[in-house]
């Protein structure tokens, strides 16, 4: 990240308060935020999804559709909802894909055991008063939110065994301060296990990726943080791992929220040494 530098080249000054640099050899350097075009704004699309949804394979592929299309500007969580009768598992562990930050999320957003799946969400944004949207609309969605972002956020993951450490920087390149909210979420891929599919047939081996299986901090719904302008906040976080899950298939996404829309998100890989 480019930081913020006011650099006067007064060497002769640290030296001597007499001695007076003349103007054109004062070299000096302003950074302004008034084209943050290069900073992007990286999305969030939730997928609401389960095993038992014959149709939400099809949402998946259009979800990964997307990721191709936008890249690291684009993070996919999907959540297995315990309200929504599509991920009921009974008494089957190995089909219960679900979490407790899943479903607090879920009926936030009004899920009820009668929404139907597969559906999602951009970004917290309702659409037409509703915060549930089909997979055929992501896509217009997404690009609407593409552009630039008045917010920079770097991540780093540092994991060693089931222990994981996370340093968050946020910079907040607009004219005022902000009240934003930042959630920290486990999210893991290559969870192999039964789905039903589009022709009925219940698939095995089917690969599970982007679940939601944790949130990092005590709470789903984050803490809340006052950005000022043009100075750099830097956080870190320690986290355990939970047994269930393969480590190195893991990743940390931070979503950061702002009058409870999203206007910045990470993921970020955890590699273990």
């Amino acid at each position: 990240m480019k930081k913020i530098v006011f650099i006067i080249m007064c060497a002769a000054l640290a030296l001597s308060a007499c001695q007076v640099i003349p103007e054109n050899e004062q070299i000096i350097e302003v950074f302004t935020p008034a084209d943050t075009s290069q900073y992007r704004r990286t999305s969030l699309l939730i997928e609401y999804s389960g095993w038992r949804c014959m149709n939400c394979p099809n949402a998946a592929a259009v979800a990964h559709e997307l990721q191709k299309q936008y890249g690291e500007e684009l993070v996919v969580v999907v959540m297995h909802p315990a309200s929504n009768p599509n991920t009921r598992y009974g008494s089957n562990q190995a089909v219960n894909f679900t979490c407790p930050e899943a479903d607090s999320m879920y009926i936030h957003m009004g899920g009820t055991n009668a929404t139907p799946f597969p559906t999602g969400n951009v970004n917290y944004q309702l659409q037409d008063n509703a915060y549930f949207t089909s997979s055929d609309t992501w896509a217009t969605q997404v690009s609407q939110y593409y552009g630039g972002s008045s917010i920079i956020m770097q991540q780093t993951v540092r994991c060693e065994e089931k222990d994981v450490t996370i340093d968050l920087e946020l910079y907040n390149l607009g004219s005022s301060p902000l009240d934003a909210t930042l959630q920290l979420w486990l999210t893991e891929d290559g969870i192999v296990g039964k789905q039903i599919m589009p022709d009925g047939k219940t698939n095995n081996e089917y690969t599970h990726n982007h679940l939601l299986r944790a949130s990092v901090l005590p709470s789903v719904w984050g803490e809340a943080h006052q950005l000022p302008t043009l100075t750099p906040q830097t956080f870190t976080y320690h986290y355990t791992l939970p047994e269930k899950v393969v480590a190195e298939n893991c990743h940390i996404v931070s979503v950061l929220s702002v009058g409870g829309i999203v206007v910045q998100t990470k993921e970020t890989k955890i590699t273990t040494k």
